[in-house]
């Protein structure tokens, strides 16, 4: 189970689905942050310890975040984020 009072609100975390844009190629990518056993990179997946997940942690929407990737250094915006804060009080209403 997951305490979510050790949890940040509005900034990137584990839980959190993020849309950033690669401002180079004009991308936007969809991410959600699991744990390493429920990665799966295929389906938007991404570990809070892999390199995009810990460059994405604890930033907010409207960030813009230097990512290192397999085919460089890459500059993304963060245009939405929904952390598990927002999904349990939209699972709540």
């Amino acid at each position: 189970m997951v305490n979510l009072s050790k949890i940040p609100v509005g900034k990137v975390s584990y839980g959190s689905t993020v849309v950033v844009l690669d401002l180079d190629s004009n991308k936007e990518t969809t991410y959600k942050l699991v744990t390493s056993e429920e990665s799966n990179v295929a389906e938007g997946l991404i570990s809070t310890t892999s390199p995009i997940g810990r460059s994405l942690m604890g930033h907010e929407e409207g960030d813009e975040v230097r990512i290192q990737t397999p085919g460089g250094v890459h500059t993304y915006e963060i245009v939405k984020l929904t952390t598990i804060h927002d999904e349990n009080n939209e699972e709540g209403e």
